[in-house]
C-alpha cells in the first residue's frame, strides 16, 4: 500500500530554514544529517501521518552539479516535491504500466545527529513533465520513519496538486494507490497542516517548480 511519506522544503541556508520553522509551527526541527555526495542536509518536524523535511545545500560539501547547488541558487524557502511510501519494486511496475520511465532503486544513506545510521532505498521517475509535481518514491526498509521519531509540529491535512496534464498524473497516482486529486492549471504545490497555532500553509514557488531530482 502507497501512503504520503513526507514533503520537501528547500530553503537556501539550513540555519534560516529551521528559525523560520521554530517561527512557523512554534516547535524547533531536529537536525537530521548530511546527504553525501548530494551537497544536502536537513532538519525534520513529524506531521503526524507524514514528515516535514527541511532541506538546504551543506557548506561543508562541494557543491558543483548537486542537488545543493539547486537550493543555493533559491532567494526564499518553498515547498518543491513531495515523496510516497511504498514496496519500489510494485511501484515501478505500475509506473512502467502508465509510460514512466524510472531510475533506481538507489540505497542512500545518512547519519542521524545521535550518530544512528539510517538505510532507505529511493525510485524516481524519469523525464515526467509534471516535474516535482511527480513525487519520488522511497522504501525506509528496517529503518523507524522520521514521522515517528521527530518533534511534531501538527498534523498533516490536505495536499493540493495543480498542473498542466492532470489527467496524466492523475492516472498515475490511481494506478499506485493513491488517494490525491490533481487539478489543472499552473504549477502549484501546497500542503495544509493543521497546528496548535492554526493553519499552515506551504507552497511551491516559481523557482522550485522547475527543479528535477533523481
Amino acid at each position: 500500500t502507497s501512503r504520503i511519506d513526507h514533503f520537501m522544503y528547500a530553503v537556501p541556508s539550513l540555519e534560516e530554514g529551521m528559525e523560520w520553522a521554530g517561527d512557523t509551527f512554534g516547535v524547533a526541527p531536529a537536525y537530521g544529517g548530511e546527504h553525501v555526495g548530494l551537497g544536502t542536509r536537513n532538519a525534520l518536524l513529524s506531521l503526524g501521518s507524514a514528515y516535514l523535511e527541511i532541506i538546504a545545500p551543506d557548506p561543508a560539501q562541494r557543491l558543483d552539479n548537486t542537488t545543493g547547488a539547486g537550493f543555493a541558487a533559491m532567494s526564499e524557502g518553498a515547498l518543491v516535491t513531495w515523496a510516497v511510501e511504498g514496496n519500489l519494486a510494485d511501484i515501478a511496475s505500475a509506473l512502467a504500466g502508465c509510460g514512466v520511465k524510472t531510475a533506481g532503486p538507489n540505497r542512500t544513506q545518512r547519519k542521524t545527529g545521535e550518530g544512528d545510521l539510517l538505510v532507505w532505498e529511493l525510485l524516481f521517475p524519469r523525464d515526467s513533465e509534471h516535474g516535482p509535481r511527480m513525487p519520488f518514491f522511497i522504501d525506509w526498509l528496517d529503518c523507524a520513519n522520521p514521522k515517528d521519531t521527530n518533534p511534531p509540529a501538527g498534523d498533516f491535512h490536505t495536499l493540493q496538486i495543480t498542473t498542466p496534464g492532470a489527467t496524466d498524473l492523475q492516472q498515475v497516482l490511481t494506478a499506485i494507490d493513491l488517494d490525491v486529486t490533481v487539478f489543472e492549471g499552473e504549477p502549484l504545490l501546497t500542503v495544509s497542516i493543521e497546528t496548535r497555532g492554526g493553519e499552515v500553509v506551504l507552497a511551491s514557488s516559481a523557482e522550485t517548480s522547475g527543479l528535477s531530482f533523481g
